[in-house]
């Protein structure tokens, strides 16, 4: 497990330990989180409620579901599962503050959706609508796009394909070593070329490679999802 000391803490969290609980809503734990809501452009107000509502949710599920923190499996940072879980609330909640003023009048007693259901493709769903990840995924499209061709060709070749990098080499004429030097070096160019990107549309995102992979493993979207 990449993350053990996180999911451990979880897990006695979960268990109802107080000190566990304790750590993982600490007051700079809170404060961060903020700060990153805030530098995405929630107001103060907004940020403690996004914070608040958050941290409950993560030890007692609502309205029959299951506590948040179940969803955490250690394949990234804790702190990198809040920031996404965090971050999916306030798109949520600008969305809604956007449509308010577009939509037809119609009566407050209803279900607090019914109105997302006239917009053709919203959807109000964590898993279904995570625009955090439509943001990674760019950023590595983006980063492809800017690699070198063959040497990105090579490495689709022995990582998807099962090429062996001899045969590789065999076939080019090469060493086996420069097919492996070609294809480490376009992996470390994807590395920074995609992390760039990101800082690039959202420079307050702090991630590190380790925790975009995780957060691209945990999510389907990021491999099924389209953006148009």
């Amino acid at each position: 497990m990449e993350h053990e000391d996180d999911l451990d803490l979880v897990e006695r969290a979960l268990s109802g330990n107080k000190e566990a609980c304790e750590l993982i809503s600490s007051k700079d734990t809170i404060t961060w989180l903020q700060s990153v809501l805030a530098r995405r452009g929630a107001s103060h107000t907004e940020a403690q409620d996004i914070t608040a509502d958050l941290f409950a949710d993560c030890f007692a599920g609502r309205d029959g579901k299951k506590p948040l923190l179940l969803s955490y499996n250690g394949g990234g940072t804790l702190r990198a599962f809040l920031s996404r879980a965090a971050i999916n609330r306030l798109i949520d909640l600008k969305r809604r503050q956007k449509f308010q003023g577009n939509l037809p009048e119609r009566g407050l007693e209803g279900a607090p959706t019914d109105e997302f259901d006239l917009l053709e493709g919203e959807s109000l769903s964590d898993e279904t609508d995570d625009h955090l990840v439509g943001l990674l995924r760019d950023a590595l499209v983006n980063a492809f796009r800017e690699c070198n061709p063959r040497d990105l060709m090579f490495m689709r070749l022995v990582s998807i394909h099962g090429v062996r990098q001899e045969t590789l080499a065999a076939s080019l004429g090469w060493s086996q070593s420069k097919v492996s030097r070609a294809i480490t070096g376009v992996m470390e160019e994807i590395r920074e070329k995609t992390l760039a990107e990101l800082k690039k549309a959202d420079p307050w995102i702090e991630l590190n490679w380790e925790d975009f992979i995780a957060l691209c493993r945990n999510s389907t979207d990021f491999l099924v999802g389209s953006r148009a």
